[in-house]
């Protein structure tokens, strides 16, 4: 006796179904975004637009490379029933408008995507998906305490690059004021040093990925590297911002936030560009352009 795989008679390709789930998987996880972005009352393109965009640079990124990878997705052989009942599953979890459940969409996809069967395009659209789940997850509601936490943390450091610098202020738990006479900030949850990581990672592993390789063991120094790069570019603008009210205003609303973003943006490249550059001759981590 021989034993064959159960496939749907006239049914679709893995490739074909892998694809659906992919555009079901991003319908959940941007529709969450554009829910979950403050809009004071607004609706239309342009709230969708603002949405996308305080969602980060890094993770548009990654969903066009998913597109671009798409069709390479999935082995060119037909999908069986057990295949389809768990897309269908996936996708049924996917129309529930969470945070959550678009996470577990994305880790689902990523596991069926990222098994042995699958093909290298497959894997690569699975390390993007793990990326977005571990960013969606890491600034998560039910993870503030811990960044309120850090927060704590943040305000101690500050506190200490204030005084090295000759500048007297006091701190009061997350509390920074006495650098200028009635002034003081607080540092909340999604201020902390801590909160950009999941965005750092996602960074990371995006660049990594364009430069034609898998993350590996040996980038993980890189890795370290880059967040402690965003933890002290944190620091810094936190001091900044406690001097006074003008310094705060120009960090946090004004022109300043940009020159935040940009230099952020270069410390995430920076560092998955040097480790592609100084791992680039392991062939056997190398991404490939087929499928």
């Amino acid at each position: 006796m021989t034993r064959t795989r159960t496939t749907v008679a006239g049914g679709v390709s893995l490739a074909e179904l892998r694809v659906w789930m992919l555009l079901v998987a991003g319908f959940a996880y941007w529709g969450n975004v554009v829910r979950t972005a403050r809009s004071d009352g607004a609706a239309g393109l342009g709230y969708v637009l603002d949405g996308v965009l305080q969602n980060g640079a890094f993770a548009a990124a990654s969903w066009a490379l998913i597109v671009a990878w798409a069709a390479g997705a999935g082995p060119a052989r037909r999908a069986s029933a057990g295949q389809i009942a768990a897309a269908a599953a996936l996708c049924l979890l996917g129309a529930m408008p969470s945070r959550q459940t678009a996470i577990l969409v994305l880790i689902g996809l990523g596991v069926q995507l990222a098994r042995p069967a699958g093909t290298r395009t497959g894997r690569k659209v699975a390390v993007l998906l793990f990326a977005l789940a571990f960013d969606s997850a890491w600034t998560s509601p039910y993870l503030l305490a811990l960044h309120a936490a850090v927060a704590t943390l943040d305000a101690r450091a500050v506190q200490g690059l204030l005084h090295a610098a000759g500048v007297g202020a006091g701190r009061y738990g997350n509390l920074i004021a006495g650098a200028t006479p009635g002034f003081g900030i607080e540092i909340l949850a999604r201020c902390a040093s801590s909160y950009p990581f999941g965005g750092v990672c996602l960074a990371f592993v995006v660049t990594l990925l364009y430069q034609g390789r898998f993350p590996r063991r040996r980038d993980l120094p890189w890795l370290v590297a880059s967040l402690a790069a965003s933890v002290v570019l944190t620091e810094v603008r936190l001091s900044w911002m406690a001097l006074g009210d003008a310094d705060y205003l120009w960090l946090h609303e004004g022109s300043g936030v940009t020159l935040y973003t940009l230099a952020a943006v270069a410390c995430a490249v920076l560092f998955p560009l040097l480790a592609a550059r100084g791992g680039g001759r392991a062939g056997g981590s190398r991404v490939g352009a087929g499928a």
